[in-house]
């Protein structure tokens, strides 16, 4: 599987490139299952203009490990090691502009994960832990019908922060949408029990979110 693309012109669909020696237990073996996993993600959510690209990409690199551990493919340490190894080629270089104002790969893909890193520890720490990104963008799917439709940002953030009851979205990209925003990872993964340890992370359940971490890679309580 060499790679996907998913666009909601004519309607919702997914291409994927495949070798023409391609087998199923090839499919199984070659560790690229995360492909198909990040391109469904993209149906979730509606399209957006090109200069939000970062939400589409970065909630896809973001939400794709999470859904595999709670499949049982990926353990929550291999997805939070690689978090820390990889999150901060998401943050601004020199001369940034902003998630809606620098279109690079890192911004892009890793930048937009940062972002919803951040709501979703936000959210979940404003929500006394009673919900958290998934939530949101359950309400965005339902009310938005998806990919196939098109939406401001505006409308996207606002109808998710309406369903958590936060304004955590539409404050988070107030902040971070034309400015060079830098968090400081390394005291958001201590917060939250996260300890680098060689090429392995080592998690702590006694960290001040070490709760937000756990539900985070948990598959929520349905809501009635």
């Amino acid at each position: 599987m060499r790679s996907g693309h998913t666009s909601g012109d004519g309607g919702p669909r997914i291409n994927i490139t495949l070798g023409r020696k391609t087998t199923l237990d090839g499919l199984a073996r070659d560790g690229n299952d995360w492909i198909m996993t990040h391109e469904m993600v993209h149906l979730a959510l509606s399209s957006v203009e090109r200069e939000h690209h970062w939400l589409e990409e970065g909630s896809a690199t973001y939400v794709e490990p999470i859904e595999r551990v709670r499949a049982g493919e990926l353990t929550a340490e291999e997805v939070w090691r690689d978090m820390v190894e990889h999150m901060p080629q998401g943050q601004p270089a020199a001369k940034d502009r902003g998630l809606d104002g620098t279109p690079t790969w890192g911004r892009t893909y890793w930048g937009g994960a940062m972002f919803c890193l951040l709501a979703d520890v936000e959210i979940r720490r404003r929500t006394q832990n009673r919900f958290g990104l998934q939530d949101a963008v359950r309400a965005i799917t339902r009310a938005s019908g998806g990919l196939a439709s098109e939406w401001p940002i505006e409308r996207v953030l606002k109808t998710g922060d309406e369903a958590v009851g936060t304004t955590v979205l539409e404050d988070l990209y107030a902040q971070m949408r034309d400015a060079a925003v830098t968090p400081d990872l390394m005291a958001l993964w201590r917060k939250l029990g996260v300890e680098p340890d060689g090429n392995s992370v080592h998690l702590s359940d006694d960290a001040p979110l070490a709760g937000i971490r756990q539900s985070i890679m948990r598959a929520p309580i349905s809501k009635s």
